[in-house]
């Protein structure tokens, strides 16, 4: 039978802290096509649940305009109304599909969905490495 664990305020504390350094981490992510980086914010909660939703069904359909939804929500820079007005762009999230091809759309948009997953297999593997360490 397992040993039961209380856990103390300072967790509580922790977690929440952590959480909150979460919704607002941002993440680099290069752009071959313009030679640099561009920062991007975390998604929301509901923001990855609707997009990873609209995403599961693999059907490019619904999944690349939930990818450019979900691109431009994350970056503000493509927030610019000069941006918009210099590119002729009417509709806000026709910015992403006028800067971006259709394989941008796609790695930027994976990269978003999974903005932590590769913190946490990082955080895994050295959990992991803890435990065979001990």
């Amino acid at each position: 039978m397992a040993e039961k664990i209380k856990v103390s305020l300072e967790q509580l504390i922790k977690k929440k802290l952590e959480k909150d350094s979460r919704r607002t981490a941002t993440k680099e992510i290069y752009i071959e096509s313009l030679g640099g980086y561009i920062t991007f914010n975390a998604p929301t909660d509901a923001q990855h649940i609707e997009y990873t939703d609209k995403i599961s069904d693999r059907s490019y359909s619904s999944m690349i305009p939930a990818m450019e939804r979900l691109i431009y929500d994350c970056c503000p820079l493509l927030h610019s109304k000069e941006l918009q007005e210099k590119t002729s762009v009417e509709y806000p999230y026709d910015i992403v599909r006028a800067i971006f091809d259709l394989e941008e759309i796609l790695d930027i948009g994976v990269a978003l969905v999974n903005f932590f997953k590769e913190d946490e297999e990082k955080g895994e593997e050295s959990k992991e490495e803890d435990k065979l360490k001990n």
